[in-house]
């Protein structure tokens, strides 16, 4: 019997129904051959333990070393990758479409001076040149989807298959090349601060996406260049400071929610409405597949940072 841990409510009520007669829930970690989870420590190890299934994409919450410490199978759950890729395109389109500002401004009966010279324009994000920094699933989905919109589309080249995208061999060059960066990239030590003040000073009169992670972008120095316009706007659905329940919490220790060059998400790229099921789905896929002594797309901790 393989036994599967989880205290998820939902994963619990969906697979119960679903999984083979050899596949076993159970609420006690310490008797899990698997474990359904996005957080990992080597003081939870037991001999029992096989491998750990993250029901979403990041491992930032697992211990890399414990499991190549203990030979521990470590599987994601990267469906809901494209919802994410839409939301970073969401963003993009709103940011330079001012579509906060005009919703905002209208709520109050402003017509951003619609009748008069200094009527409120929009950019367009046609034959932009898009540069995507974390070219991994969500980046080939964004890549797609930027395709009817323009052909400059940038990445930084880590020897990989980047489709038809223009390469750029660091992200100063990044910056340079392009008007707008989408960032896609996962947290981790190589990526953490990656734009600090010294590149985002690089990006004046250009914009900014996150879908990533907030810490991926410095938020004094994000700030810093928000408030005084330096760079156009900063569109994000990932942030630094997160409510523990459902209390009122700033997205960051800085006032950027006050900036009308800013356009905010509450981390909900991966939450649309399909989602949910797609992720139950692929968790159930994994657990058949280990099951049944299929691997195959279990991820290399040697290759994650």
């Amino acid at each position: 019997m393989m036994k599967v841990y989880t205290q998820n409510q939902e994963y619990i009520d969906f697979l119960k129904d679903k999984l083979p007669e050899g596949i076993a829930l159970t609420q006690d970690l310490s008797e899990a051959n698997y474990a359904l989870r996005g957080r990992f420590k080597a003081s939870e190890y037991h001999e029992n333990l096989k491998g750990i299934i993250i029901p979403f994409t990041g491992h930032n919450g697992i211990d890399l070393e414990a499991i190549k410490r203990y030979n521990l199978k470590l599987f994601n759950t990267t469906e809901h990758s494209i919802y994410v890729a839409e939301k970073a395109m969401k963003l993009t389109l709103g940011l330079l479409g001012n579509i906060h500002i005009y919703h905002t401004r209208m709520q109050k009966g402003d017509w951003s001076n619609r009748n008069t010279e200094e009527r409120i324009s929009w950019e367009s994000l046609l034959n932009k040149r898009v540069g995507i920094y974390g070219y991994g699933r969500i980046g080939k989905h964004l890549k797609a989807m930027l395709n009817p919109f323009t052909k400059h589309i940038y990445t930084i080249d880590r020897g990989k298959d980047y489709d038809d995208c223009l390469l750029v061999d660091s992200l100063e060059s990044l910056i340079e090349k392009t008007d707008v960066i989408i960032i896609a990239a996962p947290l981790n030590s190589a990526t953490e601060n990656a734009f600090d003040a010294s590149m985002l000073k690089r990006m004046k009169g250009k914009y900014l996406i996150n879908v990533g992670r907030g810490h991926i972008v410095n938020q004094k120095a994000l700030y810093e260049v928000l408030k005084t316009n330096h760079i156009k706007g900063y569109g994000s659905d990932v942030w630094y400071n997160y409510p523990k329940k459902s209390e009122l919490t700033p997205p960051s220790d800085y006032p950027v929610h006050t900036l009308d060059n800013v356009l905010m998400t509450p981390h909900v790229g991966g939450f649309s409405t399909d989602a949910p099921l797609k992720l139950k789905e692929k968790v159930l896929d994994h657990l058949i597949n280990i099951y049944n002594g299929n691997f195959k797309e279990a991820l290399d901790p040697y290759k994650l940072k």
